[in-house]
């Protein structure tokens, strides 16, 4: 009886309990669209390309009238020179916004191309170069074309530029010089677009190499300008892995033996605590003994482009390893004071001295190559 009790005092309280609601969905917040702002610049382009498309729509469809061998085209005359100069001149007018608009497509199709390629593709530093050299070649035929189409003789002008040139190469030796120096940097491979190079003394990254300079880019977003030709030693910091260093100084007083054997058990902290280290950080050695203090040498490795966040870090974490283990950071001082009473009860023992020593070596030999200078 009471398991039948039980049954329907469940069934009461499930009739009476209010049927659940469905879940609704909430709807998703509107992404904000920002007001598209056109500047006057882009409202100018934007006309003149319309009007060069209907000119060569126009030149399109009326070609026979205006350009055919049986040309019909007769401007007449509105007893006014000026106009009917003007007149005379439409098919000259018409076939230059044709050229210019072709010109104008083909610039836009270029920059579309440079931004495609950015930094998808390993070539990108020769077709910059070829994008560049491009430019200018569509800028010199467009002007050819212009000047055919207004019934220039462009043979006599191309023999006339050639002696010209002749005369112009001669004063513009540096020129020539920063051409030929910029075809060798792209396909000798000295440096790349996206390396980070050293140029005389100006460290940064290289954003574009034209066909006359080389344009780097510093971490403050400062643009220096190079001359192909003027670049003579380039330090490339991005083939390889980058150095880091830092310095610790431990007072005269302090037991080194003591102290480098702390340092070992701790370096494998930091070697967790930071990936931004590809290798390292190594225990160089004893780099000076300065007048208030013996300085401890630590290098590591880090990419070229974590290379001052990997500087500061190993700062911190050496300053940190002489908090932890006990090193009073010594300040400037005349005098050095030997106080054997100050290096507690730590005993230079023939065993301890020898684990210093294996530590040392170990780290010598696994940092052998890794050097702050060339010195």
């Amino acid at each position: 009886m009471k398991l039948f009790e039980k049954k329907e005092t469940e069934a009461q309280e499930g009739a009476q309990a209010p049927p659940r609601e469905p879940k609704q969905k909430q709807p998703r917040p509107k992404k904000e669209r920002k007001p598209i702002v056109l500047s006057h610049e882009l409202i100018i382009l934007a006309i003149f390309l319309t009007f060069l498309a209907v000119m060569t729509i126009i030149g399109i469809a009326y070609d026979d009238e205006f350009f055919g061998a049986a040309t019909d085209y007769d401007p007449g005359s509105i007893d006014n020179k000026y106009l009917d100069w003007t007149n005379q001149q439409i098919p000259h007018i018409i076939r230059s916004c044709q050229i210019l608009f072709v010109a104008a497509i083909l610039f836009i199709g270029l920059k579309f191309l440079q931004r495609f390629i950015g930094d998808k593709t390993s070539f990108r530093t020769a077709a910059k170069l070829m994008i560049s050299f491009t430019r200018y070649a569509i800028f010199i035929i467009a002007i050819l074309f212009i000047l055919t189409a207004w019934g220039a003789d462009t043979r006599t002008l191309l023999v006339s530029a050639g002696i010209l040139g002749l005369i112009i190469g001669l004063g513009a030796q540096s020129l020539i010089a920063d051409i030929i120096a910029g075809m060798f940097i792209v396909f000798d491979g000295e440096y790349k677009v996206g390396d980070v190079i050293v140029v005389n003394s100006w460290r940064g990254t290289v954003e574009e190499i034209g066909i006359r300079t080389t344009k780097i880019v510093d971490t403050g977003g400062n643009i220096k300008y190079i001359n192909n030709s003027h670049i003579s030693e380039v330090i490339n910091k991005s083939q390889d892995l980058s150095l880091v260093s830092s310095t610790l100084c431990i007072p005269y007083e302090a037991n080194l033996i003591e102290t480098e054997l702390k340092i070992k058990e701790y370096i494998p902290k930091i070697m967790q605590r930071e990936p931004i280290f590809v290798e390292g950080p190594f225990y160089k050695g004893v780099e000076a003994m300065s007048a208030s203090s013996v300085d401890l040498m630590f290098h590591a490795l880090c990419k070229e482009e974590d290379y001052f966040p990997a500087r500061r870090a190993l700062n911190r974490e050496v300053y940190i390893m002489a908090n932890e283990i006990g090193i009073n950071i010594p300040f400037d001082q005349l005098v050095v004071h030997m106080d054997n009473s100050e290096r507690g009860e730590f005993s230079n023992s023939a065993r301890t001295q020898k684990k210093a020593d294996v530590f040392v070596k170990e780290q010598q030999e696994a940092s052998k190559d890794i050097e702050a200078s060339n010195d």
